[in-house]
Formats: structure tokens, C-alpha cells, sequence
């Protein structure tokens, strides 16, 4: 009798594959290993409930403007990547 081989898939993978931000091969890979994994099936499940609900919550800070001194405070803490040219 053949086993059926499980895919490992990461939480990484399933939040990527949930954003649709996989390559079309790993989103395969994923969509494969899904069939196969009713606890995975369950862990996207949950991952969506969890984005609807944020979204549901915090949705309209998503539109709004960064303020300048965020975006200045990060400005001030990338390295320089110009050094050492």
C-alpha cells in the first residue's frame, strides 16, 4: 500500500499563499499540499478569519496617509547603502 507523501508547507508559505504573493510554482506546491493536509486547510482557514477580522477592525487606518515623522524616522534609521562605493 503506497503513503501518500505530505508536502512541508511553512506558515510563511500558507500567509503568502492566502496574499497570493507565491510564485505560480510554490502556489502550486502549497495548493497541492493543501489537498493533502486537512489541518493546514484549517490553519488557512483560520489565517483568513484573522485578515477579514483586521481588516474589519483596523480597514480605514489602511488608507489613511504615513505621517512625515514616521517616514522621516525611518528614513533616519536605513543605513546608508551609498558608503563604501
Amino acid at each position: 500500500m503506497a503513503a501518500l507523501s505530505r508536502l512541508y508547507v511553512s506558515s510563511d508559505d500558507l500567509h503568502a499563499f492566502i496574499d497570493e504573493m507565491l510564485p505560480p510554482r510554490a502556489a502550486t506546491r502549497v495548493a497541492s499540499a493543501l489537498e493533502q493536509d486537512d489541518a493546514a486547510r484549517a490553519r488557512v482557514a483560520a489565517y483568513v478569519k484573522q485578515n477579514i477580522d483586521l481588516r474589519t477592525l483596523y480597514g480605514d487606518v489602511l488608507d489613511e496617509p504615513i505621517p512625515a515623522s514616521m517616514v522621516q524616522m525611518i528614513a533616519a534609521a536605513r543605513p546608508d547603502r551609498t558608503r563604501g562605493r
